[in-house]
C-alpha cells in the first residue's frame, strides 16, 4: 500500500470466500482505499500529476520529485483514468463540486448585468490509446465571464465598491 508518505505496510484483516474464491479486506473501504492499494491522499496526487504530465514523466519524474513517490507507468496510467471515470458518472449524475456560489455581476452605467460566451478548440499534445501520440486531437475551453466596465470610474460612482473579476471554465477532450 501506498500513502503520501511513501510505502506501508499496515496490519488488517483479510478474507478468503471458499465460495466464489475472492479475497477481500472489510476495512479498505472504511479507509477510502482503492483497488491499486493507494490511500486517497495518494491516489488524489497521482490522478493530478497524470493529468499535468505524460504518465511516463508523471511516474519517472513528477512523483518522486515532488511527493517521493515511486510507482510504475502503468500504476499512474489507472489511477488517473480510473479516477476520470468517476468524475465523469458524477457529473452526469448532476453532481456539482464545490458549494453554488451567486455572481457578483457587473454593472453598466445602465444598470444592467451581461455575461460573454468565449469558446475555442486549440491543439495539444496529447496521448491516445497505449501512449501512442494523438495527432490533431483539440481541447476545447469554454469560459462565461462579467467583465470590468471599460469605464471604471463612471461605474464606480453608480454602483460603489468594484466586485471581483468573475468567469466560470470548462474544458473538454469532446469538441
Amino acid at each position: 500500500m501506498v500513502c503520501l508518505l511513501g510505502p506501508i505496510r499496515p496490519a488488517r484483516a483479510y478474507y478468503h470466500c471458499r465460495h466464489c474464491h475472492q479475497g477481500r479486506c472489510p476495512g479498505d473501504a472504511a479507509l477510502g482505499l482503492t483497488e491499486g492499494d493507494l490511500t486517497p491522499g495518494a491516489a488524489q496526487v497521482v490522478s493530478l500529476a497524470g493529468l499535468s504530465h505524460s504518465f511516463a514523466t508523471a511516474a519517472e519524474e513528477f512523483l518522486p520529485r515532488v511527493a517521493g513517490l515511486r510507482l510504475g507507468e502503468s500504476t499512474v496510467q489507472r489511477t488517473t483514468e480510473s479516477i476520470g471515470r468517476e468524475v465523469g458518472h458524477q457529473l452526469a449524475r448532476g453532481q456539482v463540486f464545490g458549494p453554488a456560489r451567486a455572481w457578483t455581476w457587473h454593472k453598466d452605467a445602465e444598470g444592467k448585468t451581461c455575461a460573454y460566451v468565449a469558446i475555442d478548440a486549440t491543439g495539444v499534445p496529447q496521448q491516445g490509446p497505449d501512449g501512442a501520440a494523438a495527432e490533431g486531437r483539440m481541447a476545447t475551453v469554454a469560459m462565461v465571464y462579467n467583465p470590468i466596465p471599460e469605464q471604471r470610474d463612471r461605474w464606480a460612482k453608480a454602483t460603489g465598491p468594484r466586485p471581483p473579476w468573475e468567469a466560470r471554465y470548462l474544458a473538454s477532450l469532446e469538441g
